[in-house]
């Protein structure tokens, strides 16, 4: 199903450009500098729109790059404080098991006393 409608886009979309093409053929003439080219209005309005997409393309790249980097020190300083965490989680869990080895065998030498 979602197939269907980005194929039913894809046409509608085409059908529009066509028919925007179609009613847009007259010339216009550019000034570039000291050059003046006449050029189809409908090419000039794609090429535009083109050169929009690429430029916000370029944009967001530099964007998503920023992010992934990011999210690479986020991750790197996550598995930091993990490792912290394990450290201190093991070396507590030791302090307690010596604590209570040694509560235990004072226990067993009050016993073996009696």
């Amino acid at each position: 199903m979602k197939n269907q409608w980005r194929l039913l886009s894809v046409i509608f979309l085409t059908l529009i450009i066509v028919v925007f093409a179609l009613l847009n053929t007259q010339k216009v003439k550019l000034d570039l500098f000291l050059w003046q080219p006449e050029f189809p209005l409908v090419l000039v309005v794609i090429l535009a729109v083109l050169l929009g997409v690429l430029i916000a393309v370029l944009l967001s790249m530099v964007t998503i790059y920023q992010l992934r980097k990011e999210i690479k020190e986020f991750q790197t300083r996550e598995a930091q404080l993990d490792a912290e965490y394990q450290d201190k989680y093991q070396k507590k869990l030791t302090d307690t098991q010596v604590k209570y080895q040694q509560q235990i065998n004072q226990l067993k030498n009050k016993i073996a006393k009696q």
